[in-house]
């Protein structure tokens, strides 16, 4: 049995030009352009930030339910949870492990900030965003209200 070798041109669906074609068998078939150094890469615009997964942006949780959270990591496992995602599909999409992913969850490790986009990103909600920025916000109040019973104290 003989390798088949190309006999003649077809003309291309796409560009009009030819590509090879071989018979086999009887059979005519079309081969397309060769591949390799003369093919064009996918072109993408901006900066991909996640790898997969991701179509919609992120929606926002509502208040009753924010208040009610008590930890960065509370947030994130309900809103795994609420998502009814996989550990091992946030952690594809942010670009991590699993078991990382799992450490976040649980709160033995502290989620960083350059992961709170991408992980309200990979589940679909805006909860672990929304916490940390109320908790930004308490803490700057506190402080606010120390520093005002401090001045307070120095005067009396």
């Amino acid at each position: 049995m003989s390798r088949p070798v190309p006999s003649r041109t077809f003309p291309s669906p796409d560009t009009g030009q030819g590509g090879a074609g071989f018979s086999y068998g009887g059979h005519d078939f079309f081969c397309p352009e060769p591949l390799g150094n003369a093919r064009q890469p996918l072109a993408t615009t901006g900066n991909l930030g996640l790898s997969f997964g991701v179509h919609r942006a992120p929606k926002d949780a509502p208040a009753k339910l924010l208040r009610q959270v008590e930890s960065a990591s509370q947030a994130l496992a309900v809103s795994i949870a609420a998502g009814n995602h996989k550990l091992d599909y946030i952690a594809a999409c942010v670009g991590k492990s699993r078991s990382y992913i799992s450490r976040l969850q649980q709160g033995r490790r502290a989620i960083p900030d350059r992961l709170v986009a991408p992980l309200c990103a990979a589940t679909g909600s805006n909860l672990l965003a929304q916490y940390r920025a109320l908790q930004d916000a308490i803490d700057s109040s506190t402080c606010d209200q120390v520093r005002r019973l401090a001045a307070l104290m120095r005067v009396a």
